[in-house]
């Protein structure tokens, strides 16, 4: 599993953006050290505070918190960047699916890269 000098997963009582953590995944979620995500997500609907856009307020969601800290932070989802040297936010939820890889980049160094192949996602 991949070490909480780099991230930890949520319990599920936690409430994120309005939504409990249980009801976007279940407790069976783990990080490898190579960054695969497993476990399952659940399918999503009205997630509102996640984003004020319609289409991105459903899907499956994936919560986790940095414990590596910085300044700047980048997002990149299959290798293009989403967000690019935003405020650091230890916290962070990302809308996924099964094939995309997303990759954290704190004061521009990688930290991790997700790949979520190996998950279940519930319809």
């Amino acid at each position: 599993m991949i070490g909480s000098d780099t991230l930890t997963l949520f319990p599920g009582s936690q409430t994120l953006l309005g939504k409990q953590v249980s009801e976007l995944v279940g407790d069976d979620l783990m990080v490898k050290a190579e960054g695969s995500v497993v476990g399952t997500f659940h399918h999503v609907t009205g997630y509102t505070e996640f984003s004020s856009e319609p289409d991105e307020q459903e899907g499956y969601y994936f919560p986790f918190h940095l414990t590596k800290t910085g300044t700047k932070m980048t997002f990149k989802k299959n290798d293009s960047p989403t967000k690019q040297n935003i405020a650091f936010d230890p916290d962070i939820v990302f809308r996924v699916t099964k094939s995309d890889t997303f990759e954290v980049l704190v004061d521009n160094q990688s930290v991790v890269k997700f790949n979520f192949s190996g998950a279940t996602f519930e319809s």
